[in-house]
């Protein structure tokens, strides 16, 4: 009798500790060892996300041009658009003949009548649609460059403005627009973490720009490197983990609730993923 009792209350014991909301729990892992891993994507804009040796390689679709033209010299490799942004406003048009009007968007609007639609396009979204997180989370992967040139961000907790998920058939098809992330129907933080010319990690809000937080850019240091990246989210408390040390935390006010998440690329960066896990925190 008292060997079962012993049984019955380690049983319990274990049982109690599976379901301790306490604890966090583990709401997605890539390991990206299969194509079929891909199916919990969804690609917004110019760019595609691919598998090779085991890696989730983000890739532009106008990088190979943009790369040349970089290792030729006619343009830099500080991500300035002014320099880059008629090529591939060139390599669109022949791509997409009048359909290129949907990369155009007004920037700034003014009261004056005089807004000029500018041309937005060459960026990329790279969402994760299957899994939205809770208010509480945390985002773990491995980042590591393929070419020294930014930009590349992390966007958490999208969802509308009306509190629906960003993949609702009411939304508007999206094309990979800076203006679709900051000033449309969507709210969302978005991290820029690699920029080596600027050599700041950026924490942002949307709807909007509004900088929240502008800390240190540690994966740039060492090109060569893989870095071990995490985002978490504690209620108003945003964290930027590197290789398990603290780059910054950030204390948001009015803070928003769990959603989408996902990576958003410019047109002259190129890297590769790996080992992404995503918790839901207590």
């Amino acid at each position: 009798m008292k060997n079962l009792l012993l049984i019955i209350s380690f049983i319990t014991t274990v049982f109690s500790f599976a379901q301790n909301p306490k604890e966090k729990t583990l709401l997605c892992s890539y390991a990206f060892n299969s194509e079929s891993e891909l199916k919990d994507w969804q690609t917004e804009g110019e760019g595609s996300g691919f598998i090779k040796d085991g890696k989730l390689i983000l890739e532009p679709t106008h990088f190979p041009m943009l790369k040349k033209l970089m290792e030729e010299g006619k343009i830099s490799k500080k991500n300035d658009g002014k320099e880059y942004q008629h090529y591939v406003e060139d390599a669109m048009k022949q791509k997409y003949g009048d359909k290129i009007s949907r990369y155009y968007a007004i920037v700034n609007e003014n009261q004056n009548g005089d807004n000029q639609p500018q041309f937005l396009g060459g960026s990329f979204n790279f969402w994760n649609k299957k899994f939205p997180t809770a208010k509480n989370f945390s985002i773990e992967f491995d980042f590591k460059c393929l070419y020294p040139t930014p930009l590349h961000m992390i966007v958490f907790s999208a969802l509308g403005n009306d509190g629906k998920s960003i993949f609702d058939k009411a939304f508007p098809e999206r094309y990979g627009l800076s203006t679709e992330m900051m000033t449309g129907q969507m709210n969302n933080y978005r991290l820029s973490f690699f920029e080596p010319y600027r050599k700041t990690a950026n924490l942002r809000k949307a709807p909007g720009r509004k900088l929240l937080f502008e800390g240190e850019d540690i994966v740039s240091k060492n090109p060569d490197k893989t870095y071990h990246c995490e985002i978490k989210k504690i209620e108003g408390q945003i964290t930027y983990i590197v290789d398990g040390a603290v780059v910054f935390t950030y204390t948001d006010s009015q803070p928003l609730n769990g959603g989408s998440w996902g990576f958003r690329l410019m047109p002259c960066a190129l890297a590769e993923y790996d080992n992404i896990k995503v918790y839901n925190l207590p």
